[in-house]
């Protein structure tokens, strides 16, 4: 009987514990609960970039063709505490030509990285990363 009360409880505190949980507004950052963040690529790199970047809510987002100068700006909500990006040539520029990758967090530069196009105009961006 003991034992069955202790389970009886459990389960109870347990509900009881999970409907008291707050909602997260279907996704919509609640006002002072976001993390406004830009995405930002410049330099002389002449040829097309497909972009990825992502957070570790609601996964990737791919962008593609891009041209520089190009920038995405997000405000993401609390519940997301790392995001990234990266980068590579859809179309070859001109060998030794260079782009530049920026996350900022509201306002401030938090995470930068330089390529350069290689021998055949190549580019590639290893991803960058950033946790809140």
């Amino acid at each position: 009987m003991k034992f069955f009360l202790t389970c009886l409880l459990a389960i109870l505190f347990t509900g009881t514990f999970l409907c008291s949980c707050k909602k997260d507004n279907n996704g919509v950052p609640a006002p002072g609960n976001s993390r406004n963040i830009k995405y930002e690529i410049t330099g002389n790199f002449t040829g097309k970039l497909d972009v990825l970047y992502s957070n570790n809510v609601s996964g990737n987002t791919a962008v593609t063709d891009v041209v520089l100068p190009w920038s995405k700006e997000i405000q993401y909500g609390s519940n997301v505490i790392t995001i990234g990006i990266g980068a590579q040539g859809k179309t070859a520029g001109i060998p030794g030509q260079t782009a530049t990758i920026k996350i900022y967090s509201n306002g401030v530069v938090v995470k930068t990285s330089t390529a350069t196009a290689g021998t055949l105009g190549e580019i590639i961006f290893p991803t960058i990363a950033y946790g809140f």
